[in-house]
């Protein structure tokens, strides 16, 4: 399941000093840095569950920037 910046569960995780990044589903790499996770994810030994999860998280937001091309831009 895809989350908003109101309900973020891994961020509420991370230590105060922990480094995080965040991809929007605008940018148009998202789904590619998506997919280059979940194979290195899965590669290492990941649970499963949380490497489909991640799939089908680049294809929702593919599905979204299908359905937003005007919102849809390289990194800035």
């Amino acid at each position: 399941m895809l989350h908003t910046k109101h309900d973020e569960p891994c961020l509420l995780k991370a230590a105060d000093d922990e480094p995080i990044w965040v991809l929007r589903g605008q940018d148009l790499c998202t789904p590619q840095t998506i997919r280059a996770w979940a194979a290195g994810a899965n590669a290492r030994g990941a649970p499963y569950a949380k490497v489909q999860e991640a799939s089908r998280n680049a294809d929702e937001i593919e599905q979204w920037q299908r359905d937003h091309p005007d919102r849809v831009k390289l990194p800035d």
